[in-house]
């Protein structure tokens, strides 16, 4: 064996060379002993487990020494619970008591290194390109080898992607030495199917929630310890009518809408605007279980086939949720405005709260409700929310957000799967929306027959779409500014008693501005087609990535070009996002703070219950000064902060889920149009528009199938194409496993109208 792989800390041997030819020997017998287990699966048709659940144990009810090693060693290597199942059933083994332990041993590990090889496949680059994919695991290398297992562990997998046991089992098994090779063999094992997300895989995120993961949620739904509560910071609003919009099968409900009206000292009235957002820190503190979960995930993930959350379904969508008719925790923002859409800076409130949702609405329904006049009479907080996003959305536009700069933005497709009601396969349907459209958001769904490639997608407005949008947005801004006025307006307290010292850190999303001074020739091109509006304003739309900035985090309120603002911190969606509920943390601590100090000044007893994590810091000790009959007390506070929140923790693995989730869309893209051309006897052609050129020497151009919503690379086989110019394409190959898709001019214009299969 030319490469070893057996880890030699495992090995029993004092004299090194003993020591090599011990592990060699046990690497062998290792793929041998693996060989054999295989095959042996491969023969029985009757699957050894009885149900589902990942705790089921062997029909014959003895769990053998090779299985009982091999149980959970598999965790994030397969998409599903039941793939688990399927690997960890391969070393179910009647008569074991003679096998060796590392032999067994080395046996898990090259099933495991057969399961790194195989999601490789589709990948195309060298070694050190495939090294940059998951650049975001390198942490992970500092989990030791033994007989221990977790997440790391299967991160420490990804990361070295060592396939050397692997490649030896398939030479074993006389199979192809390849990565499609460990692919087709796991998928005759049950672990995989021939979907298998292998984006998915190679990421290193979780891909499912253990036994102990949703026990750990379940105690966390009963807890009824609130910090904000014994503080009395937590305020009672519900009174007001909270309205939350969001898609039709949304299920992890994090933001409402409020409107209260205020009445001026001469009669007249005003508006506060009201975001709430869910008060996930109330059930995932940082001193919790939940909160460490959170942190190993980073994110949800959002991939045709479903989600993979942040936390547990039975908390993220229980009393974590706003849902309708319950008493839910909340951070509420309230915010005034000016004439012109700005903030009005000392009209910023905030706090902790509980709310209670008097309407769970869908974006149709808004649609609707403000099409038919409900939305301005018996529902008008909905107008009034509406009439501000549109001062806000022009207000942007005005500070040169990019809805201004690109009027007709790209629409992209969406795959849609669902499982057949046999659930053998998948059913496959495509959706393709627009983010914007000259300053007002739309949606839609795409019209496959019209060949107008100006007007493909006359997607009708979305009215409720344009007001959630930007009021997350005034969230957004809101908060950065509501941090520097406190800041600036700190409350005059008594300075003769001890303070805790309170500073509001947040992470600013920043961008800078696009260069358009000095990269004149570029701007001059981006003017000229954004005049021409050639191919229906989409050329001008790809060629203005170019201006595009990197957002950076900082500590510094700096600005984002992108949304017109002077600043902006992303805290609205801390269900799905880690670094969202980091700034919630950083924000209930300064406001407890704020309360400690007050209780300070006003020489009140701090209530018990709380503790260091709940503040941040220590919590101020009672001192007795006592002196006789002359009782006094003062209180020590403790200089050094506790647990400094880290903004950029796990940032790594946050940013890693849009490549996925971008690699994950585009393999199920490819098999739809792999169906479109199996099913169908005549040639299936598409029309689409030449954006711009990638690669002016091989004449590779970037183009847009407008029937599939689809940015692709195009090698024009006519020579020269200027942006703008349509064409009519056909497939010449296409893989959706390999990530191969490539065009050749169509023999015939006629495109394809069919959204289903």
């Amino acid at each position: 064996m030319s490469q070893s792989w057996f880890p030699r800390k495992l090995v029993d041997d004092d004299d090194i060379f003993a020591l090599d030819t011990k592990r060699d020997e046990i690497e062998r017998q290792s793929i041998t002993f693996l060989a054999e287990l295989v095959q042996r699966r491969l023969k029985i048709e009757d699957p050894p487990f009885e149900g589902d659940c990942p705790n089921s144990v062997p029909k014959q009810g003895k769990i053998s020494k090779a299985y009982g090693l091999a149980k959970g060693r598999f965790l994030d290597l397969t998409c599903t619970a039941e793939g688990e199942e399927a690997l960890e059933s391969v070393f179910n083994v009647d008569h074991d008591g003679d096998s060796d332990d590392d032999v067994i041993r080395g046996a898990i590990m090259a099933l495991q290194s057969l399961l790194i090889m195989g999601t490789q496949v589709g990948l195309k680059g060298s070694p050190d390109q495939f090294k940059k994919f998951v650049s975001h695991l390198k942490s992970a290398r500092k989990k030791s080898v033994d007989d221990s297992w977790d997440r790391d562990c299967a991160q420490r997998l990804k990361y070295d992607m060592d396939m050397t046991a692997g490649t030896q089992l398939l030479a074993e098994l006389k199979r192809k030495r390849t990565m499609e090779g460990a692919f087709d063999l796991l998928v005759d094992l049950g672990a995989w199917n021939k979907h298998e997300d292998l984006a998915l895989l190679r990421s290193g995120f979780p891909t499912r929630f253990i036994d102990e993961e949703e026990r750990a949620a379940k105690d966390a739904t009963s807890s009824t310890r609130d910090p904000d509560e014994i503080l009395e910071l937590r305020k009672d609003f519900r009174q007001m009518k909270v309205y939350t919009i969001d898609g039709a099968f949304t299920a992890d409900i994090d933001d409402g809408l409020s409107v209260e009206v205020l009445t001026n000292e001469d009669g007249s009235v005003r508006n506060r605007f009201w975001i709430h957002i869910a008060d996930a820190d109330r059930w995932a503190p940082r001193d919790s279980n939940m909160f460490m979960l959170a942190r190993q995930r980073a994110t949800s993930i959002y991939i045709p086939t479903g989600s993979v959350h942040m936390f547990p379904p039975s908390l993220g969508t229980g009393v974590m949720s706003l849902r309708q008719g319950y008493d839910c925790n909340a951070l509420s923002l309230g915010v005034e405005l000016l004439p012109d859409g700005s903030i009005n800076t000392s009209s910023i409130l905030m706090s902790p709260s509980t709310v209670r949702v008097s309407y769970r609405l869908t974006y149709d329904e808004v649609d609707e409700m403000l099409e038919e006049g409900v939305g301005y009479n018996e529902e008008w907080q909905l107008g009034a929310m509406l009439a501000a996003a549109k001062k806000r959305r022009a207000l942007r536009i005005s500070n040169g957000s990019s809805e201004g700069m690109v009027q007709s933005p790209i629409p992209q497709g969406t795959v849609n799967v669902v499982p057949t009601d046999d659930k053998t396969d998948v059913s496959l349907s495509l959706s393709i929306e627009v983010s914007h459209n000259s300053g007002v958001n739309q949606t839609s769904t795409a019209s496959v027959s019209s060949s107008d490639s100006t007007n493909f997608h006359p997607a009708p407005v979305s009215q409720a779409f344009l007001l959630v949008t930007e009021m997350m947005i005034l969230a957004g801004e809101a908060i950065g500014k509501w941090r520097e006025s406190s800041a600036l307006q700190k409350k005059d307290l008594n300075g003769d008693y001890p303070q805790l010292k309170n500073e509001l850190v947040l992470p600013y999303r920043c961008q800078s501005g696009p260069d358009f001074k000095t990269r004149i020739a570029e701007t001059n091109t981006n003017n000229n087609l954004r005049i021409s509006k050639a191919g229906g304003g989409y050329c001008q739309a790809w060629y203005y990535r170019r201006f595009f900035k990197k957002v950076r985090i900082s500590e510094m309120c700096e600005g984002h070009a992108a949304l017109g603002l002077d600043c902006y911190v992303q805290w609205t969606s801390p269900i799905r996002r880690f670094s969202d509920l980091q700034v919630h943390a950083a924000v209930k601590r300064y406001l407890r703070r704020e309360r400690i100090n007050e209780l300070l000044c006003d020489r009140s007893p701090i209530p018990p219950g709380l503790t260091s994590s709940d503040l941040g810091c220590a919590i101020p000790t009672q001192v007795d000064l006592s002196i006789g009959e002359n009782r006094s007390f003062e209180y020590f506070i403790e200089d050094e902060p506790h647990d400094v929140i880290d903004f950029k923790d796990n940032l790594a693995l946050s940013n890693a889920a849009r490549p996925l989730q971008r690699k994950s869309q585009e393999y199920w893209m490819f098999e739809y149009i792999r169906r479109l051309i199996e099913e169908n006897p005549n040639e299936v052609s598409f029309s689409c528009v030449v954006l711009g050129c990638v690669d002016p020497v091989r004449q590779q151009y970037a183009i847009y199938l407008h029937e599939l919503g689809l940015e692709h690379r195009y090698l024009s086989e006519i020579g020269e194409l200027e942006p703008g110019k349509s064409l009519w394409l056909k497939v010449l190959n296409i893989n959706p496993r390999q990530g191969l898709l490539t065009f050749t001019i169509a023999s015939k214009t006629s495109g394809l109208n069919k959204a289903k299969m």
